[in-house]
């Protein structure tokens, strides 16, 4: 199946971290920290990453990796590359993402992920701006009455593995 259909869904949150901005920076550029503070930190076991093929070190534009992970209703299996890579203020991530549901025909999406990274106070505040640019087909949690319901559910998710970047990144800084 192909992502073809527009969507542009955007969800954002945003946290405060002790560390700089270029620890924060260098904390989500080597992809393999993902592992840590997307998946083995994550509060949700349905809502989780399982598995990195990154390769060593910071990533810049044009770096691949396959991910998979957990989701509420099935397995999903990405293809990413970087698309924008910025020191230390701005990396993209863009995701060709399949969902193998546990109930439903499987969903492709093509994500955008953002993070935006600046000074606050003697730290950082992190934004990440999440946009479904393309889908296979709408599903449920994405029709228009749904929407905002899951936008919620979302944010809530997103800010949890924020926070987990953001003491990740203190913990890398030291004292």
């Amino acid at each position: 199946m192909v992502a073809d259909r527009p969507l542009g869904y955007v969800t954002q949150t945003s946290v405060v971290s002790a560390a700089s901005p270029h620890v924060v920076y260098e904390t989500i550029s080597d992809l393999r920290n993902h592992l840590d503070w997307s998946g083995q930190r994550a509060a949700d076991e349905k809502f989780k990453l399982l598995s990195i093929d990154a390769p060593d070190g910071p990533a810049a534009v044009g770096t691949t990796f396959t991910s998979s992970g957990s989701a509420e209703n099935g397995t999903f299996h990405d293809r990413s590359e970087v698309t924008a890579a910025t020191p230390p203020t701005t990396f993209v991530i863009e995701t060709d993402a399949h969902l193998d549901r546990k109930r439903g025909k499987p969903w492709d999406a093509h994500f955008i992920h953002r993070y935006d990274i600046a000074t606050e106070s003697e730290g950082s505040r992190i934004t990440y701006t999440e946009t479904i640019e393309r889908v296979n087909y709408v599903p449920y949690w994405l029709q228009p009455v749904v929407r905002s319901i899951f936008k919620v559910y979302v944010n809530r998710a997103d800010r949890k593995q924020l926070e987990n970047l953001a003491r990740l990144a203190e913990e890398r800084a030291g004292p």
